[in-house]
């Protein structure tokens, strides 16, 4: 048994699933921080699996980050040579980074620096001087994909290229989708999708970047007889930038085309409900590291319609089937094919193909070759 202290989002879907699946899988005695104040459901479920929440969470950003520095600093030297591995799940690029070095120099544990993707293709030249000399301290340093790793090239050059790994988080809802019994028109009706429609999902979060009004803009060409067919399906959740969502409302508002916003945050068995609601999802991301949305989206039997820029080298050598576009404009072209049956993809096969690849069942025991090494 290992004592672990995960510095990462407790809050966060993807870090209960990875440490369940993961950590509390080995039996290993974790702690994880936690930046954002934790429901109930969010508490029990830690304790029930022996996890020790460090929080940080205050009523402002000073507050928060005196906390965070004395809570740190008080596990560090009361825990000085006791935590055999340090798994930092998206480092920070904010100053905090230098308080992570004193953290791993203190406590002296094998340290493992895993990036999400955004958190590798925001960074600059000044968060990547931040990021440094946490990553000079890595024993590992776990990258998704190829294009995470061309990035991390033209931050540092090949440096740390004896110290990356490529290990994938397995996809949180996957399961829970292979285990719905619910019909894809019972799923559609749970969320007031109109059930006689094709579902458009567009964007995953309420971040800009997901380019949602570029999207919408051009459908917004579509003849009437293909509007008639389609509802859009925008689901914000979480970093929704102020007025953002008003501008998005007055877009679709302009389309002539039904749609739904969902602003909240779903548990995992709506999550499922909600990939399983969906019919085609276009990507329009700026930068994206191949996200679970994504393969829970395909996993569930969406049609993805998938920009160039985002490269999905795994997907193209796996043989999953989508679409690919170039420019927004070809986006109406693109939906009135599917709806014409012009365009076939082999769903079944996706599905066969995602399980097997990405499911934490498939990719557990990556993680644990990566941890004893």
């Amino acid at each position: 048994m290992r004592r672990v202290l995960v510095i990462g989002n407790a809050k966060s879907v993807w870090t209960k699933e990875y440490i369940l699946n993961t950590h509390h899988f080995l039996g290993n005695k974790v702690y994880v921080t936690s930046y954002e104040k934790l429901d109930k459901e969010e508490i029990d479920f830690y304790r029930e699996i022996g996890v020790e929440i460090i929080s940080f969470a205050a009523s402002n950003r000073v507050f928060k980050m005196l906390k965070c520095i004395f809570k740190l600093l008080c596990f560090s030297i009361k825990n000085k040579g006791r935590i055999q591995l340090i798994d930092i799940q998206s480092p920070p690029h904010s100053h905090q980074a230098r308080l992570l070095e004193l953290i791993i120099d203190i406590m002296g544990g094998k340290t493992i620096t895993t990036f999400w993707g955004s958190d590798i293709f925001c960074a600059n030249e000044n968060s990547a001087n931040k990021m440094k000399g946490i990553l000079d301290r890595s024993k590992w340093i776990n990258i998704g994909s190829k294009a995470m790793h061309e990035k991390l090239c033209s931050l540092y050059g090949h440096v740390y290229d004896e110290k990356c790994t490529f290990v994938g988080f397995g996809s949180p809802a996957l399961e829970q989708i292979r285990v719905c019994t619910l019909s894809k028109t019972e799923c559609k009706k749970l969320f007031n999708l109109n059930e006689h429609k094709i579902s458009i999902a567009v964007g995953y979060n309420g971040r800009k970047e997901q380019q949602h009004l570029d999207v919408i803009g051009q459908l917004a060409h579509l003849p009437r007889q293909y509007k008639d067919q389609i509802e859009f399906l925008i689901h914000l959740g979480y970093n929704t930038p102020d007025g953002y969502r008003q501008e998005i409302v007055d877009a679709l508002e302009n389309t002539g085309i039904e749609y739904l916003i969902l602003d909240e945050m779903f548990n995992l068995e709506s999550i499922a409900r909600l990939r399983l609601a969906t019919d085609i999802f276009i990507h329009a991301q700026v930068s994206d590291g191949l996200s679970g949305t994504i393969r829970e989206c395909v996993y569930g039997g969406a049609i993805l319609v998938n920009p160039v820029w985002l490269r999905y080298d795994k997907f193209d050598s796996d043989g999953v089937e989508y679409i690919k576009y170039e420019n927004f404009i070809e986006l109406p072209t693109i939906v009135e094919e599917i709806l014409d049956d012009k365009i076939s993809i082999n769903r079944e096969l996706n599905k066969s193909l995602l399980y097997n690849e990405y499911s934490w069942k498939a990719v557990r025991h990556k993680w644990m070759r990566m941890f004893d090494e």
